[in-house]
């Protein structure tokens, strides 16, 4: 194996993987010359053991650009020669080793003026998609380490409360969108955040059969009450279940709240729907609106702003993201009430 691990002059500086022993091995193999050396080169390679199993590839620009900067601190500061200073390379490489598996990126302070920075790249089926209109929600504390990686980090999650979606934050934030959404995106992935739909009283929502966990898991029912109670008062259990259940197709949250009164049985109806997405309890029924030529056209004096939407009318976009596609906030209860060319398609 030493011979592929510290191979010929001919493979430096290339990506070797390595299958032996049900194990991965990446490495990037360095020789840096020079008459200071022992037999003229300093040779080394930093590797990474996965389970063979595993896919290794987007790992392979973390193990080069690793490779590159132990490169350049020995070249200028003799690190990996000098006994004095390669004592602090057991504690990078574990630093490393932890904050990449944990975070899935790394930043390490050799010295004050010196730091490694290092970021797995994700494959697409990994990416998460993040609409303008997603609203972020935290579902875990995030560690000490996964703050101090970056600034924009810190901003972004200033402005996370369960309740502004992605463009607003970005607005509040005075942040570009697209950086917005790139922070949003490393939370959900690295299971700091969830993303649930804008909620709305006139929102429709449905259980999923994820329900059942909440009847026969303790801990799960006693998260669930904590959630969502109202300040101190903690719900019954059966008033949480009934207000799950009563969300039927057709029946709007305003609707449930007119029939069950929630805040006097102790429960926060907006919290009862962020619970319930978080654990896929439920989901919610989204209305795309189509146009039907067909249909004769009655004129009316909303038709003109309506008109500014009628590109969207194809049944490829939802609600949420009509809503947000103009400059003037359109009602779609009110348009679809006075215009018969429009027609909805629930899913």
């Amino acid at each position: 194996m030493h011979i592929y691990v510290i191979p010929k002059k001919q493979l430096r500086n290339r990506t070797i993987t390595l299958n032996f022993g049900g194990h991965r091995i990446l490495g990037c193999p360095v020789y840096i010359e020079g008459p200071q050396y022992e037999r003229n080169a300093l040779i080394f390679n930093c590797c990474f053991v996965f389970d063979s199993s595993k896919d290794s590839s987007k790992y392979e620009k973390i193990v080069r650009k690793l490779s590159g900067y132990l490169t350049t601190l020995e070249v200028q500061h003799n690190f990996l020669s000098s006994e004095k200073k390669n004592e602090k390379l057991p504690a990078i490489m574990n630093a490393i080793l932890n904050d990449l598996n944990k975070f899935g990126v790394c930043e390490i302070y050799i010295d004050p003026s010196t730091s490694l920075h290092l970021q797995r790249e994700e494959s697409v089926r990994d990416l998460v998609d993040v609409n303008d209109h997603d609203v972020p929600i935290m579902i875990n504390k995030p560690s000490e380490g996964f703050e101090n990686l970056d600034v924009a980090a810190k901003q972004v999650m200033r402005f996370i409360d369960g309740k502004r979606f992605v463009m607003v934050i970005a607005l509040d934030a005075d942040m570009d969108l697209k950086i917005v959404k790139h922070v949003v995106r490393l939370l959900v992935q690295h299971k700091i955040c969830s993303l649930i739909p804008i909620f709305q009283y006139s929102n429709v929502y449905m259980t999923t059969p994820n329900l059942n966990k909440l009847i026969q898991d303790k801990n799960l029912q006693e998260q669930c009450l904590k959630f969502v109670a109202m300040r101190e008062m903690i719900p019954c259990l059966r008033d949480v279940l009934q207000m799950y259940c009563s969300m039927v197709f057709g029946t709007t949250i305003r609707d449930l709240c007119a029939q069950l009164n929630p805040r006097f049985r102790g429960i926060h109806e907006e919290r009862l729907i962020q619970f319930g997405l978080i654990h896929g309890l439920i989901r919610r029924l989204l209305r795309y609106p189509i146009r039907v030529p067909d249909f004769p056209y009655r004129p009316h004096r909303m038709n003109e702003s309506i008109h500014l939407y009628n590109s969207t009318f194809s049944g490829r976009y939802c609600e949420d993201q009509i809503r947000l596609k103009g400059s003037k906030f359109l009602d779609l209860d009110t348009a679809m009430e006075i215009d018969p060319q429009i027609m909805t398609c629930w899913k």
